[in-house]
C-alpha cells in the first residue's frame, strides 16, 4: 500500500502547508523579476549586505591618522557598499585614532556612523531571514562599537531615517541599551516617515493589532521600497484572499525570491505546483530545488516528493530519499512519515522496517495521523515473515 502526502501550502486558511512554510517562520527568519520566467536562474540574491564580519581579521585595516593629520568624516551612505571586511577594518582604524587622540570628535562621529550602519544591516538581514548574518552584526556592534549609542542619538538630526531606524532595533533587541518595545516601535514610525523602508517594516509589526489601517500603510510601503519579507506577505494576502489572485502574488513574491528570501521562493514554487502545466512544474521544481539547497525543510519535502512522483523532473526515488532525510532530520514530520514510507517498502533503498518504524512514531508523535496507519502495515509485514 503507499500513502502520499502532498501538502497543501500553510497560507491557506486551516491548512498545514509545506510548500508555503518557511525554516524561519517554524523555528521562531515592488517587483524585479520577469513572471514570464520563473527559472531559479533567475532568483540571485541581490543585497548590500556583502559578507558577516569574520572572527579573524581576513587583511590589514586602513591606515589610521597621524595624531597631527586631521581625522576624515566618513560619508554615512557610501558605507552601505563596503563589505563586512571593510567596515570591521574602518572600525579598527577610527578606535586606533580614538587611543591616540581620545578628544578627537570627528572619529567618534565616525563609530556613531559605523554603528548605524551596522544596525541597518541587521534589519535588511532580518528581512531576507539571515538570522546567521544578523547576528554577526549585533556581535559586532556589541563588542566593537559597545559606547556608540549617545553618538547615534545625534546622528538622527544628519541621518533622521538611519539613525532612528537603528535606534529602533537597538530597543527592539536590547542591543546597547535594555529593550524597551515601547521606545522601538517609536523610533521605527519615525525612521519609516521619513523613508527607511525596512523600518517601515517593523513599524507595521508593531501596529499590527493595535491600527491595522496604519499597520497596512506601512506594510505597503515596506513592500514598495523592495523589503522582501514585506513583500513576501503582501504576496501572500493575494493567496488568502476569498479569491486567489495568482499575479497580484507573483508579482511580490518573485521581487523577494529575487532578493534571496527563500520562504517566498517556497511560496512561489507552490504557486507554479497550482497552474498544473509542464512548464510551470519544471519551474517549481527549479525553485524548490533553490530553496531546498538553502536549507528550508518544507521545500526539500516538497523536492522529495518531485523526485519520487517524477513530477516536473525525472523520477528518481533515491533522489527522493535523500531529500525527505534531510528535511525529517531537521524535525519536519511530513518528510518523516514520507522518509518512513519508502523505508517501509524499500523506495529508492533496500527495505529497513525498523527504520522505517522509527521515523513513522517520530511523525506520530507531531499529529501525522497517516503515520498509524504505516505502523500497523509494518508490524503486519514483520509478523508475516
Amino acid at each position: 500500500m503507499r500513502l502520499l502526502v502532498f501538502l497543501i501550502p500553510a497560507m491557506l486558511a486551516g491548512a498545514a502547508c509545506a510548500q508555503g512554510a518557511s525554516q524561519t517562520d517554524s523555528k521562531r527568519a515592488g517587483p524585479q523579476a520577469n513572471p514570464s520566467k520563473g527559472s531559479v536562474t533567475t532568483l540571485k540574491a541581490a543585497t548590500r549586505l556583502g559578507t558577516p564580519p569574520p572572527k579573524v581579521q581576513a587583511k590589514p585595516p586602513p591606515r589610521a591618522a597621524h595624531p597631527l593629520e586631521p581625522t576624515v568624516s566618513l560619508p554615512g551612505g557610501d558605507l552601505a557598499r563596503l563589505s563586512g571586511d571593510e567596515l570591521e577594518g574602518l572600525i579598527t582604524a577610527q578606535r586606533d585614532i580614538v587611543k591616540t587622540a581620545p578628544k578627537d570628535e570627528t572619529a567618534r562621529r565616525n563609530l556613531g556612523l559605523l554603528s548605524v550602519e551596522a544596525a541597518n544591516r541587521i534589519l535588511k538581514a532580518e528581512s531576507l531571514g539571515s538570522a546567521k548574518v544578523a547576528a554577526s552584526y549585533a556581535t559586532l556592534i556589541k563588542t566593537a562599537l559597545a559606547d556608540t549609542f549617545w553618538r547615534v542619538t545625534q546622528l538622527v538630526r544628519e541621518e533622521p531615517a538611519r539613525a532612528q531606524a537603528a535606534l529602533g532595533l537597538y530597543y527592539a533587541d536590547g542591543i546597547l541599551v535594555p529593550a524597551d518595545a515601547a521606545r522601538s516601535c517609536d523610533y521605527f514610525a519615525k525612521a519609516a516617515s521619513a523613508g527607511q523602508t525596512d523600518a517601515a517594516y517593523r513599524a507595521s509589526q508593531c501596529v499590527a493589532k493595535s491600527d491595522p489601517k496604519r499597520a497596512r500603510q506601512w506594510l505597503e510601503q515596506a513592500a514598495i521600497g523592495g523589503n522582501p519579507e514585506a513583500e513576501e506577505k503582501m504576496g501572500r494576502a493575494c493567496i488568502e484572499a476569498a479569491s486567489i489572485d495568482a499575479q497580484c502574488a507573483k508579482r511580490w513574491l518573485q521581487s523577494a525570491a529575487a532578493q534571496g528570501r527563500v520562504s517566498a521562493i517556497s511560496v512561489l514554487a507552490w504557486l507554479y505546483v497550482r497552474e498544473g502545466t509542464p512548464q510551470s512544474l519544471s519551474q517549481a521544481s527549479s525553485l524548490y530545488r533553490s530553496a531546498a539547497e538553502a536549507g528550508d525543510f518544507a521545500a526539500q519535502n516538497n523536492l522529495g516528493e518531485f523526485f519520487e512522483t517524477g513530477r516536473g523532473l525525472s523520477q528518481d526515488p533515491a533522489q527522493a530519499l535523500g531529500w525527505y532525510r534531510k528535511s525529517a532530520e531537521s524535525g519536519f514530520a511530513p518528510a518523516q512519515f514520507n522518509l518512513a514510507r519508502l523505508l517501509a517498502f524499500g523506495l529508492g533503498t533496500a527495505r529497513d522496517t525498523a527504520a522505517a518504524r522509527l521515523w513513522a512514531t517520530r511523525a506520530q508523535a507531531q499529529g501525522i495521523a497517516q503515520a498509524a496507519e504505516l505502523l500497523k502495515l509494518i508490524a503486519d509485514a514483520e509478523k508475516s515473515r
